[in-house]
């Protein structure tokens, strides 16, 4: 009976490899580099926070995003979106019914 070996596929190739091929690149050192390319990454950034602020509670927003709850508050201000309308939909969502 011949052995039959199967190759394991190569690793998937990352959009921007780091310094060893198998990682991809640090954040940060990725903004580095767009930097000396002369493009400023924080207005995409924040465009697609705001946009993100104006979607979701900041709870979520928090989560999603890894910043803190008071700096997605802080958004959700800046988005000028109120979740009152939210939150009394959800509450009666869950309230007793009547007649039950």
């Amino acid at each position: 009976m011949v052995a039959r070996f199967i190759a394991s596929p190569p690793p998937a190739a990352w959009l921007f490899p780091g310094q060893s091929p198998a990682r991809p690149t640090v954040d940060i050192l990725f903004g580095v580099r767009l930097h000396q390319y002369g493009i400023d990454a924080h207005a995409g950034r924040n465009t697609a926070r705001l946009a993100l602020a104006a979607e979701l509670p900041a709870s979520v927003l928090a989560d999603l995003t890894g910043i803190s709850i008071s700096t997605a508050e802080r958004w959700s201000q800046w988005a000028k979106r109120d979740w009152t309308v939210y939150v009394a939909e959800r509450s009666t969502e869950h309230a007793p019914r009547a007649g039950r």
